[in-house]
């Protein structure tokens, strides 16, 4: 299934570990951008998270939210400085003593103060992470669901313009059909008209070879059955299942080249109207194709 590479999905889910809330954002890209935006203590799961994402994804710019709130004590991923604690609490009891004073710690106050809390590496096995994978995949499915949706979208408007390009080519193929036959007779007049005034001679033989490689280069059947070639393919990549997004952009710019080329050869006025017409159609197939993967 071709998908867009735009989309935006979520989930936010609740278990006896955590609340969480996922939020994925993508925009079109050359290459694949993956950036995840949670706390700290999750960063040593990006490289499996990324693993997920690339099951869904090979391009984009794709930004990953999750916020979190813990509820099992087991599961938190901070530990009390113990040793700084003790080492805190002794030194203070110490000094108390030296005043004739006891010392009682007031623990309320102990909670809020700096370096108390320390950041423990989260094991891959904690039922937390298995939580949160969980999470993240149902993330990806919705995400994915609104590229697809998209991406079907995309692709109707695609096959459509190509449609309009087809037409426009038929109607340049017909007029191509007797260009050459006028030019040519255009030709020969002039070049006639121009030997009798200047009273050279010249072999009706040599005439006919000189003006068919004149004619030659007015020909544009190359240029349409290349062209006509590139649309068929690029209607076969829209009806693919494939990942599509590359080789639709290179045949775009075959077809681009080849209409330019065409543009320049036929020398003709109506011919060079609708070749405006193919190439803005064209562009508007290559800003729709920014977007496909």
């Amino acid at each position: 299934m071709i998908r867009s590479m735009t989309g935006f999905g979520s989930f936010e889910g609740s278990d006896e570990i955590c609340i969480q809330h996922w939020e994925i954002k993508s925009v079109n890209s050359k290459s694949l951008n993956v950036r995840f935006k949670i706390p700290s203590y999750l960063r040593p799961l990006e490289h499996i998270w990324l693993k997920e994402v690339k099951k869904f994804a090979t391009r984009g710019n794709i930004d990953i939210y999750l916020n979190i709130k813990i509820l099992s004590t087991d599961q938190l991923p901070f530990s009390i400085n113990e040793t700084f604690l003790n080492l805190m609490f002794d030194y203070v009891d110490k000094y108390a003593k030296t005043r004739g004073e006891i010392f009682v710690p007031d623990y309320n106050r102990v909670l809020s103060m700096p370096n108390l809390w320390v950041e423990t590496p989260i094991s891959t096995e904690a039922k937390l992470v298995s939580s949160l994978e969980k999470g993240l995949k149902h993330a990806l499915e919705s995400w994915n669901g609104f590229r697809m949706r998209e991406g079907t979208k995309l692709v109707q408007d695609l096959i459509d313009r190509i449609g309009r390009l087809n037409e426009i080519k038929h109607r340049i193929t017909n007029l191509s059909k007797s260009i050459v036959q006028e030019k040519f007779n255009t030709f020969r007049s002039r070049i006639l008209e121009l030997l009798k005034d200047l009273n050279v001679q010249l072999s009706e033989e040599r005439l006919l070879q000189e003006l068919s490689i004149m004619a030659d280069r007015l020909d544009i059947s190359e240029e349409l059955v290349r062209l006509n070639t590139h649309l068929e393919a690029i209607y076969g990549l829209l009806t693919s299942k494939k990942v599509v997004g590359r080789p639709l952009d290179f045949l775009l710019q075959e077809c681009f080249r080849e209409i330019n080329t065409l543009g320049n050869k036929a020398q003709n006025a109506q011919i060079s109207g609708l070749v405006v017409e193919f190439k803005t159609e064209l562009e508007k197939c290559r800003e729709q194709v920014q977007n496909l993967e």
